[in-house]
């Protein structure tokens, strides 16, 4: 028996399993020899892969292994749409890695009494923070929270005080929080503590073994006075200890550190089959990519605190950032090559996040700011909400109840005003460049720190416009957002909240209404509307002004990101957003293919991804089709072959430097280029199965210039989406732009 569960009944159920659903490994990262060692992970599972009522089993390198299954999320027809799985192993070898299978069976999970609060309360186990602000101690305790808790019985699945996390016969976890309080019982107003305690069952019945706790400091409280306090921080946990560095926290931000009771901790990596992740459709498909040893040896593998580490200290700057795409760098990394390097990497440019005031916590609810309880919310309009607060009318007590307080200058911050609001945080976010909050990290490793980050986000997106355009009570992202990209990424963001957030999560059918809303309000305007423009670009995409118009171009590259984001969410199941998808793709499809009818005037896909094109005309009116675009747009490239040495040349000096055939536009050779940002569209489009559509991608993957060098996609994989439907093998043999053109019509 180990821990009082019957391995050979189990065996038998697990030889009778169904299938083999996921392979993933398990790696030692210590030469000696452990013994009774935990793995906890999230693992996300196809649609159907597991069905409703339908248990796991798991085995190591042949041996079936206790597993505990904590069910978060689940798909419409009950089947499993992601867990925490704790595997404990009797054994792991000095420097072992195998395989750990995930197989469907009846009666195949762990059993037994799980690790209760009262047995942790027996033990001595704490874990503390102390800080100095201005001169005075305090500190939090998590052994105190948790008797508060245990005494008033609070403790529940999305309690406020004590938020059950997991409960099993493995492993047992509770969130208890509270502020930082100084020997004369006062409470510090700005920092709270939140300690997510996980207690692992031990090798005897009835014992606790590891203890693991994650100390999260914030300063998160919305509609409170600002404060930046300023301080370092002791962590310790028996005898495992942490010190931070000075730091000074400002509103709306959030850290994070992991200490093991007495810095007894299993040291293994669960490396996931990264493959299964991208078949699952929780992210795209990318190109079967192996980063460089070098690179990897140098990326960051943890960051100080309240570091922005490699995010991009003010996102709202133009050009490339790691962190812009369908995934930030660190994360589709991750997903091409799971090595635990760039595990780490990922990690570390998430928790930099917390550095960045877009964490909102509703003191009432204990929750991210809901904007169905404070509909009349906005940072982007603060300053008339501002003012309309201090009106005395039932507007302005409206405005006052959900108004978020801005900074005022002293000693830390300066330039408030009431003119726009601010926190003097040094860090800036942008909803036009924001990565991927916390998507992936959450998946993989199934951390409640990585949940409410995840859902931070999505709140942040929802609070943020302005309250009268975003519809106040709910989010229409196309109201809300006036730039492509933003729509693209704010899209994005709360797709993969309301999809991957637990079932039974306080804020998820907030989140997943504005997702239904949003594709339903695109799809009415342009899906579903004969009138919509012959172009399929958004009405508010003309934000170039080109020869002597005024905002008469768009920007390709931003179309591309929306219509990944559309396909995406059509990936992820969300109702509309693949017919949105489909309006959209026929952009990009046509950008590629429209010179197929007419070779010498139709639009040159060559220029697909030129960085601006007009696409109205001098009254307003859009061009009436792509051919109009390449004429109005590129003039000297009109009467050309497409493609043809003439066209080259044309383009050579149109670019003022050499061309060579097949090659596109916008920095090539870039894993950043335009020709990268288009991949995402295109590889999109692909999926529509409107005419053309594979066509266009076959084109765009026989361009003569590619990511290569120190900007290749290896290393830098954001772009580097490829369509499901590609054959494994096909990213093999290149073929002639000529071969493109003709395959799969």
């Amino acid at each position: 028996m180990l821990a009082g569960i019957g391995l050979t009944a189990l065996l038998a159920s697990f030889q009778a399993s169904a299938g083999i659903v996921v392979t993933d490994h398990l790696i030692s990262l210590s030469g000696r020899g452990q013994s009774h060692v935990p793995a906890t992970f999230g693992q996300v599972f196809k649609n159907g892969d597991v069905p409703r009522g339908t248990a796991l089993a798991a085995r190591f390198d042949g041996r079936l292994v206790p597993l505990q299954v904590d069910i978060k999320a689940t798909n419409p027809d009950g089947s499993l749409r992601h867990a925490v799985l704790t595997a404990m192993l009797p054994s792991l070898p000095g420097d072992a890695k195998g395989a750990l299978t995930l197989a469907t069976g009846p009666g195949s999970a762990a059993t037994g009494a799980s690790p209760t609060l009262a047995q942790l309360l027996d033990t001595t186990y704490d874990a503390r923070i102390s800080v100095s602000i201005d001169g005075k101690s305090y500190t939090a305790s998590a052994r105190s929270l948790l008797q508060s808790a245990s005494a008033k019985h609070t403790c529940k699945a999305w309690g406020t005080e004590c938020n059950v996390w997991l409960d099993g016969p493995l492993v047992g976890a509770w969130v208890v929080h509270g502020p930082v309080t100084a020997a004369d019982g006062t409470s510090n107003p700005s920092l709270n503590i939140y300690f997510a305690v996980r207690a692992y069952a031990g090798a005897a019945p009835g014992r606790i073994g590891d203890v693991r706790t994650d100390i999260i400091v914030e300063n998160t409280s919305a509609f409170l006075p600002q404060t930046q306090p300023q301080y370092k921080a002791e962590m310790t946990s028996g005898s495992a200890t942490y010190l931070s560095p000075a730091l000074t926290q400002y509103a709306y931000t959030r850290w994070h550190h992991v200490l093991w009771w007495n810095g007894h901790r299993p040291e293994l990596y669960v490396q996931q089959d990264t493959r299964y992740i991208q078949a699952s459709k929780a992210v795209s498909r990318y190109m079967a990519l192996k980063p460089d040893e070098v690179f990897l040896n140098r990326v960051r593998q943890f960051c100080a605190p309240l570091d922005h580490c490699d995010q991009t200290k003010n996102m709202n700057n133009t050009g490339a950032q790691a962190g812009i795409g369908p995934l930030p760098r660190w994360s589709s990394l991750y997903i091409v090559d799971p090595d635990i390097r760039a595990y780490r990497w990922m990690l570390a440019n998430t928790d930099a996040l917390g550095a960045y005031s877009i964490h909102y916590r509703d003191p009432q609810t204990g929750w991210p700011v809901s904007i169905r309880r404070h509909p009349h919310v906005t940072l982007k309009d603060w300053a008339y909400a501002n003012r309309v607060a201090e009106r005395n009318t039932t507007t302005g007590t409206q405005y006052k109840a959900d108004l978020i307080q801005g900074c005022t200058n002293n000693a830390v911050v300066k330039g408030c005003t009431k003119s726009w609001y601010g926190t003097g945080n040094p860090f800036h976010w942008s909803a036009e460049h924001q990565p991927a909050e916390s998507y992936v990290p959450y998946m993989v490793t199934g951390d409640y720190y990585y949940m409410s980050e995840l859902a931070f986000g999505a709140s942040m997106n929802e609070l943020n416009p302005n309250e009268k355009y975003r519809g106040f009570s709910h989010l229409l992202i196309d109201d809300a957002y006036h730039s492509i990209r933003a729509k693209a990424w704010t899209l994005r963001d709360m797709a993969e909240a309301a999809w991957l957030l637990p079932d039974n999560y306080p804020l998820k059918a907030e989140f997943t209404a504005a997702v239904t809303d949003s594709l339903a309000e695109w799809n009415k305007e342009y899906s579903d509307n004969p009138s919509a423009n012959p172009l399929h670009v958004p009405d508010d995409s003309n934000v170039y002004s080109l020869h002597g118009g005024k905002r008469n171009g768009v920007a390709p590259w931003q179309h591309n990101f929306l219509t990944w984001s559309a396909a995406h969410a059509a990936d992820l199941g969300f109702s509309g957003a693949a017919r949105f998808r489909n309006w959209l793709a026929a952009f990009e499809i046509g950008l590629m293919t429209d010179w197929q009818s007419k070779p010498r005037q139709g639009y040159c896909w060559l220029q697909a991804s030129a960085y601006d094109i007009e696409t109205k005309d001098a009254a307003s009116q859009w061009l009436p089709s792509f051919t109009a675009v390449y004429k109005a747009t590129f003039p000297t490239l009109v009467g050309l072959a497409c493609n043809s040495s003439a066209m080259v040349e044309a383009m050579g000096k149109l670019r003022k430097r050499p061309w060579q055939k097949g090659k596109m536009s916008g920095y090539p050779y870039s894993a950043t280029g335009f020709p990268a940002n288009f991949q995402i569209g295109v590889a999109s489009a692909a999926e529509s199965g409107l005419p053309n559509a594979q066509v266009a991608w076959n084109l765009f993957e026989s361009r003569s210039v590619k990511p290569s060098g120190r900007m290749a996609y290896n290393n830098y994989p954001n772009f580097a989406v490829i369509p499901r439907s590609l054959p494994a093998n096909a990213l093999l043999f290149p073929m002639s732009p000529k071969a493109a053109a003709g395959k799969a019509r």
